[in-house]
């Protein structure tokens, strides 16, 4: 998404708590992006130099952090009003298939929130090595709006059962 908005002519800042993530992101180019290795969960004032955001993405990321609130609190400090939150995540309500993607604990249900790693799904992808966080699409929802983000536009492109949800909110 950084290549793809500095490739538009925005001035883009990327943010990961990855340094072998971000080394990566800076060898496929194209220069000019910023890279910051900082928790997005964690106060802004960090990494932030206090110039506001026309707006902020994150994709397929937000089920892979504990913290949302404190990603969605980040996310609004750092937007100017009326900004924009772009996001795609795992869709929520998801409860897997042979392809591996389920947003909760394979033998659990969709009450099921919070972390989960499963050692029997998806071999060799994200669940066995780094786990989850399973979050209801209510929780999703209320967070966004919790943090003073109003929704503009919610997507489930088409599939037989929904995999991804994709979301544009503004700052109030």
């Amino acid at each position: 998404m950084s290549r793809y908005l500095a490739g538009l002519g925005a001035d883009v800042t990327g943010v990961d708590v990855s340094a072998a993530m971000l080394e990566k992101a800076r060898a496929i180019g194209p220069e000019g992006i910023t890279y910051v290795r900082a928790d997005i969960s964690q106060h802004a004032a960090a990494w932030w130099d206090g110039r506001p955001f026309d707006g902020c993405t994150c994709e397929l990321a937000l089920m892979d952090i504990d913290d949302l609130a404190g990603v969605l609190a980040t996310v609004t400090t750092v937007l100017r009003p009326s900004g924009w939150f772009a996001a795609s995540i795992v869709h929520p309500c998801l409860p897997g298939s042979e392809n591996g993607l389920s947003s909760w604990p394979p033998g659990d249900g969709y009450d099921s929130e919070g972390w989960w790693i499963s050692p029997d799904h998806s071999p060799g992808g994200a669940r066995i090595r780094v786990g989850a966080t399973h979050r209801k699409l209510s929780t999703y929802l209320n967070a966004l709006h919790d943090a003073g983000l109003e929704g503009v536009r919610f997507v489930e492109p088409a599939a037989s059962v929904p995999t991804y949800l994709l979301w544009r909110c503004r700052r109030a």
